[in-house]
């Protein structure tokens, strides 16, 4: 079973992307292996119950997952679904696509009296170029310039990179952005000789403001389990000791009472219609752009978290390919045919035992990977990805990594909605 779990930063928070001095940035959410953290901590000084710990934190029936920005409480949503912390927050897709110049989602454009010329998603029509092999240019044109228009003129500007984080709610054209707000925040360096200002040591960091909103997942093996840590997370919330992140000495990390939820996570026929809505919108575009197809099923993964995947010989990967899905999931016959992928370098601090983590290569967040296939396309073949999609992929999946969709509705629905150039 899942549960959504929602929280708020009571003092800011900082994620470090990098071990580099030069380094100031932060994560722009909370990561599933720093909420995992912060949990274990607040077990060790509240409980002395190594069974309940075990259970908790070793035994892998608890997964943590990513905290996404979630803040959706401005005038400019109000009365709208994406206050509803029903609804999930997931990353953009990489391949998303924004006016340079007017970037974002036209949903409640005139509220914000902010000109936005709306969001296109590009797997489509890219996936269909490399199945041309690359000769048919006539398919991305449409990504090219912005093609938003009024009554006096038409846009034209270029259309670039679109990345943050979403909600949608129940109707298609109910889509916002979220992302976190951040600030610079100024130090000095401590000796340890003296505990005071050490000369010539002044450096900064990035942080994301307290006051802001968080929505992610945890996943629980049975009922009663969620129930323990329920009363768990709620005696740690009341004593507030709660902390995730770096510089905890330094009054940064706490966080709120969280709040835990029980939600029903979608089926496996709902999921078959998803995946068969993708694969019709796919083959109607391609008839249409006269593009033979060479495989009968096709169906993207998009990550929705990092995902550190090892090939046989150990070795970091930095795409999910078809070898992979024959090789751990028994997908026979699926292979690449487009991605769009980025590779992050994955750090961390295990707080319990005081040491660094090993650093490891991940495929990042929001990356899109494109798969045909021709073997048989039956219910074991729907259950199959299913199990993927519930399961996720990779190492280190109770540590927020490893969450993907399949078929994302967002690779077609954002656009049938977008082109219609208004704002509601």
């Amino acid at each position: 079973m899942k549960a959504r779990l929602i929280v708020s930063s009571e003092s800011p928070l900082n994620f470090r992307v990098s071990r580099s001095t030069a380094s100031f940035e932060t994560l722009k959410y909370i990561p599933g292996t720093a909420l995992l953290g912060a949990f274990v901590v607040a077990h060790r000084k509240t409980r002395d119950n190594e069974t309940e710990f075990n259970r908790f934190f070793l035994s892998g029936e608890i997964g943590f997952g990513n905290l996404y920005p979630a803040n959706f409480q401005t005038d400019e949503f109000a009365n709208t679904e994406l206050r509803d912390n029903d609804q999930p927050v997931k990353p953009i897709p990489n391949t998303a696509r924004s006016c340079k110049r007017f970037n974002g989602f036209r949903f409640k454009a005139n509220e914000s009296d902010k000109e936005r010329h709306g969001v296109l998603d590009s797997l489509i029509d890219w996936g269909l170029f490399a199945l041309s092999q690359q000769k048919n240019i006539e398919i991305l044109k449409a990504h090219r310039n912005c093609t938003y228009a009024d009554d006096q003129s038409k846009c034209n500007e270029l259309l670039d990179v679109f990345s943050s984080f979403y909600r949608r709610g129940e109707e298609i054209n109910q889509i916002g952005k979220s992302e976190a707000k951040t600030r610079l925040l100024t130090r000095t360096g401590i000796s340890r000789e003296t505990g005071t200002v050490q000369e010539g040591i002044l450096y900064n960091r990035e942080v994301l403001n307290e006051g802001q909103s968080f929505w992610g997942t945890v996943s629980f093996s049975n009922e009663s389990l969620y129930d323990i840590f329920c009363d768990f997370a709620e005696d740690v919330a009341e004593k507030g000791i709660l902390r995730v992140g770096n510089n905890l000495t330094r009054g940064l990390g706490k966080l709120g009472v969280p709040q835990i939820q029980k939600f029903d996570i979608e089926d496996s026929e709902s999921f078959k219609k998803r995946a068969d809505a993708f694969n019709e919108k796919l083959h109607t575009k391609a008839k249409a752009h006269c593009v033979d197809l060479p495989h009968q099923f096709y169906f993207p993964i998009t990550l929705q978290s990092d995902a550190i995947l090892l090939d046989p010989l150990l070795r970091y990967q930095t795409a999910l390919d078809g070898d992979y899905l024959y090789r751990v999931w028994d997908i026979a016959d699926a292979k690449l045919v487009y991605q769009n992928a980025g590779q992050r370098r994955v750090i961390g601090w295990n707080a319990l035992f005081g040491l660094p983590k090993v650093a490891e290569w991940a495929i990042s967040m929001g990356s899109v990977f494109l798969f045909g296939c021709d073997g048989a396309i039956n219910d074991h073949f729907y259950l199959k990805l299913y199990d993927i999609e519930q399961k996720g992929i990779g190492k280190r999946r109770t540590e927020g990594f490893g969450k993907v969709t399949i078929a994302d509705a967002f690779h077609w629905e954002v656009n049938e909605y977008e082109s219609t150039n208004e704002n509601p």
